[in-house]
């Protein structure tokens, strides 16, 4: 019988991408998602962020989700405990009380805890000490066409860190945010961040974006501009999951973090958002209505161009 770890991993090696590519794309932790493809669901605490992490992946790799937990819950059936027959004795009301309130007790527990807290903040410290710093990059994404020959790189990472952008150090702010603007070079362009802890340079984290910068067509003979047929793409409030085809290209197919995505289109576009009330569109800068769908933060549209005027389904 085949198991929704197959399912998903046949489906990534299909696309060609690597599990660290999916890893990245999605948020979710390299090994979380190799525990899924083994089938080793038993490396999961939580039952909700298991089943979670499935429907992300499903929805990255554009799989039919209900299909994919369908098959998880097939192959990893929850069992209930059975219930006991027998009756508990109840306790004698008298007494318990005043036996809970004991002082004794009461200051053995709080003993206990304040030595939980404290063992567990110890733990936390070093685990984070040995950890390689959190590094979130906001702008650009990745994989992005720009007629602009600078860009802004933003992102956050934790305090006490160093950033590196494209072998350029830079002191990030109190709260972790920093900011560059990066020069690109015609073609593509290949942004890196790093992310080092203060004084430990064996711990970093590493992002990479690729930018293209396509130089803008120079004016015809007679001073005409051809006019030109733009898609914009703004996220707002929260991040989410989109897929975009541009004239059969693909574009986009990836969680995208709040931004603003412009597009050239000639002929036709596909998208599919995961959450539309966080999803704008703009054809030529008017507003592109969603249609209704059944599917709760669903949505999607398939349009055609014709003359600077769009028809969508």
């Amino acid at each position: 019988m085949i198991t929704a770890g197959e399912v998903l991993k046949n489906k990534r090696e299909s696309l060609g991408k690597s599990i660290e590519t999916a890893s990245l794309d999605t948020k979710i932790q390299r090994r979380f998602l190799q525990y899924i493809e083994n089938n080793q669901f038993s490396f999961f605490d939580s039952e909700v962020f298991l089943t979670g992490f499935i429907k992300i992946y499903a929805q990255y790799l554009n799989l039919d989700v209900d299909k994919v937990l369908a098959l998880y819950r097939r192959s990893n059936p929850k069992r209930k405990e059975p219930k006991s027959l027998k009756k508990e004795p109840k306790l004698p009301k008298r007494g318990i009380r005043a036996d809970l309130l004991n002082p004794k007790t009461v200051i053995t527990t709080l003993l206990i805890l304040f030595l939980t807290l404290i063992i567990g903040y110890i733990g936390f410290q070093i685990y984070k000490f040995q950890s390689p710093p959190e590094l979130n990059i906001t702008e650009p994404l990745s994989d992005i066409e720009t007629k602009l020959e600078e860009i802004s790189v933003k992102g956050k990472t934790e305090i006490n860190t160093t950033v590196e952008i494209n072998g350029t150090s830079l002191e990030p702010n109190d709260n972790g945010t920093f900011e560059k603007i990066v020069k690109l070079n015609e073609g593509i362009n290949i942004i890196t961040i790093r992310a080092r802890k203060d004084g430990n340079n064996t711990l970093e984290t590493v992002v990479t974006r690729k930018v293209t910068l396509i130089k803008p067509q120079e004016d015809s003979e007679d001073g005409d501009q051809s006019p030109e047929s733009i898609l914009k793409l703004e996220i707002t409030d929260s991040s989410a999951w989109i897929r975009l085809d541009i004239d059969d290209e693909n574009k986009l197919s990836q969680v995208v973090e709040p931004s603003t995505l412009e597009y050239p289109v000639n002929n036709k576009f596909y998208i599919i958002t995961g959450r539309v009330s966080s999803t704008k569109l703009y054809y030529n800068n008017i507003p592109v209505e969603w249609r209704p769908t059944q599917t709760t933060g669903v949505a999607e549209l398939s349009c055609t161009v014709s003359e600077f005027t769009i028809t969508c389904e």
